[in-house]
């Protein structure tokens, strides 16, 4: 049964929904506020299965053509003093391997499968929506209106059309302050040897993902407001971290002033049902875990497949494939939500106590208590992976 359905958002999530919808059928129209896509973003790490998706799609080989070694993590204390070092090998054993690449290259893999068979419409942006029994009915603010039989939502974690349809839903502050970006520079780093600084109140991890650039993340406790947050940023990342090595010092300057940035303040998204009516919630924009759950892509894809599964499942009741969606979705977000939490307790400790506690726990673990407490915050169940309710 064909659907006429649009995506507002073409992010990573509204991408491969529109991939998979598109291949089971339907009309699918991608609306997305932006100009023209961006090779902006963050490093990140598909998980084992948002690889197997992508295996799905035919996209998992051009991905890891993409992909930046991943030998080693160096955890660190300001200092530099290692705290504990994890290979990500022996961490993988036994699981699909993860891929680490950009953003930007898995957004332009995706958007490259799929741009030649759905309509894309750029600068396009949403300002009303209503719905009956039958249909969804949208007015851009351009006062065109388009109609359609599902409207999914994945704007990503500030969304506004999600702020309009949704009311009962939230959007946490997570008062942590995000700066990811790419810097182009020859270094003397070791390619695919990662490392992170673990302090009261900040982390950064530094990534050689190539011999002439870098990836860098920084996550820095605040609880001031976005906006000001981004307006400071420079300042901030150089008073955050002064006193650290003038090696560290150096690259933040040159990131500010030459690399490609990313900043944004971290949030989670708390929807208590991710449907209603004909229209749905996709990725950031419904079950944002953030960037500390180390899952926002693979859910993203994740929760794209699960659409479609249950699209496919039950083409002539609606209502049932959506239902069933936010069935499977909801507890798997609230898993994530809370490995984000431990983590920010963990990496970002509050005081100098538990900094020592945790480095002391984390350097004394077993091996494979270490891998462990890392690997089961990537997993989902059996019953997960095949969508069982």
């Amino acid at each position: 049964m064909q659907k006429r359905i649009i995506i507002s958002g073409g992010g990573i999530a509204g991408l491969t929904a529109a991939l998979f919808l598109h291949k089971q059928g339907h009309e699918v129209t991608i609306l997305d506020r932006a100009q023209a896509f961006t090779n902006a973003g963050y490093l990140l790490s598909l998980k084992n299965f948002g690889v197997k998706i992508m295996e799905e799609l035919n996209l998992a080989g051009f991905l890891r053509q993409a992909a930046t070694p991943s030998d080693f993590m160096d955890f660190v204390d300001g200092q530099g003093n290692r705290i504990r070092r994890i290979s990500y090998q022996k961490m993988g054993e036994g699981m699909e391997p993860s891929i680490t690449l950009t953003r930007g290259d898995l957004h332009r893999q995706i958007h490259e499968a799929v741009k030649d068979q759905v309509q894309i419409r750029m600068n396009s942006c949403i300002d009303f929506v209503e719905q009956d029994a039958h249909q969804v009915k949208i007015t851009l603010t351009t006062k065109e209106t388009l109609e359609a039989d599902v409207l999914i939502i994945s704007e990503g974690l500030r969304s506004t059309t999600r702020e309009k349809c949704f009311e009962d839903s939230q959007l946490e502050d997570f008062n942590v302050f995000y700066v990811g970006g790419r810097l182009k520079k020859n270094h003397s780093y070791q390619v695919g040897s990662f490392k992170t600084y673990i302090d009261v109140h900040k982390m950064l991890s530094i990534y050689p993902i190539r011999t002439n650039e870098l990836a860098i993340q920084c996550y820095i406790h605040q609880t001031e407001e976005v906006s000001s947050l981004r307006q400071h940023a420079g300042p901030l990342l150089q008073q955050t971290f002064q006193n650290y090595s003038a090696e560290v010092r150096e690259l933040m300057a040159e990131l500010l002033a030459s690399g490609l940035v990313f900043a944004d303040k971290m949030g989670m998204v708390h929807a208590p049902n991710l449907v209603q009516g004909r229209i749905l919630l996709l990725g950031d924009a419904g079950y944002c875990p953030t960037a500390l759950s180390g899952m926002g892509a693979s859910l993203s894809i994740y929760g794209a497949k699960a659409l479609a599964h249950f699209m496919a499942e039950s083409p002539q009741d609606l209502p049932r494939a959506l239902s069933n969606y936010n069935a499977v979705m909801q507890p798997i977000a609230r898993k994530f939500q809370t490995n984000a939490r431990n983590n920010a307790a963990s990496f970002l400790p509050q005081n100098e106590p538990n900094l020592q506690a945790f480095a002391a726990a984390f350097r004394n673990a077993s091996e494979s208590e270490a891998h462990r407490r890392l690997t089961d915050q990537i997993i989902l169940t059996p019953d997960q992976l095949n969508f069982v309710r």
